[in-house]
């Protein structure tokens, strides 16, 4: 029997998410990150639901695409063989998000005069130093280059253009689409590819604003509503079928 768009709110609807682990402190960071990223998805299904039962039907799609960008970042942490792999994948992602947040302390200031804006760059290089080298554009002697990069990083003086255009130079930013194919190909069977089209979709439709189509009345048609739905329904899939240890010994 084929399901009605109601019917597949109502599976979207009655997705139980799983019990919050009991974390106990000695977890590595990482089992911490992947289960924000987890609530993270199943939070934005509560408002995606809120949204199509006020046919919000525009900000429905946003917040589908929200959740797929947590969920392709989860999925690009969790879904590998080894704990191992999972490692290396979560300090690149951490990296990549340090670096991101490096650009925008220093691009919302011409140097680092202010303490607060001094105070937050300490904290991202902390964060970043450990795990920049897996992200350095010329990995030959990443680690021995890191550590150069990150000498001249750490100055207060100095305007920040040129801290800015050392990391540029130096450091692959981040990049959600690669996020975006590694799960759409590891959810092949379900998605099909519509992973990769969404996600294209979801970022004309988020920046082009007020030009996309039904952002100002509303009349996106119950075609288009079917096909979000469906991908959402994929996420639902995968929560279900995906095993998680986000509380588990540290990794070694």
């Amino acid at each position: 029997m084929k399901l009605t768009i109601d019917d597949k709110v109502k599976i979207i609807r009655d997705f139980i998410p799983i019990a919050e682990p009991q974390f106990d402190g000695n977890e590595h960071a990482m089992r911490y990150v992947l289960w924000n990223l987890y609530i993270r998805v199943c939070d934005a299904m509560k408002s995606f639901v809120v949204l199509l039962d006020n046919q919000r039907y525009y900000d429905a799609f946003l917040i589908a695409g929200h959740a797929l960008e947590t969920c392709s970042v989860l999925s690009y942490i969790n879904d590998n063989d080894t704990e191992a792999a999972q490692l290396e994948n979560y300090n690149k992602y951490l990296a990549r998000s340090a670096v991101g947040r490096l650009y925008a302390i220093l691009e919302m200031e011409p140097n680092l005069e202010r303490n607060s804006a001094w105070n937050a760059y300490v904290v991202m290089l902390k964060m970043f130093y450990p795990v920049g080298a897996t992200i350095i554009r010329d990995n030959q002697n990443a680690e021995v280059k890191h550590k150069e990069i990150s000498e001249k990083l750490k100055f207060r003086a100095g305007a920040n253009v040129e801290k800015i255009k050392l990391l540029r130079n130096s450091y692959a930013p981040p990049r959600i689409t690669e996020y975006i194919i590694a799960f759409s190909d590891n959810m092949d069977n379900v998605d099909e590819g519509q992973f990769k089209r969404y996600y294209t979709k979801y970022c004309n439709y988020k920046h082009s604003n007020m030009l996309a189509p039904g952002a100002l009345s509303g009349d996106i048609g119950e075609e288009e509503i079917d096909w979000f739905i469906n991908l959402v329904l994929g996420m639902i899939v995968y929560l279900k079928k995906t095993k998680f240890t986000f509380a588990a010994p540290p990794c070694r």
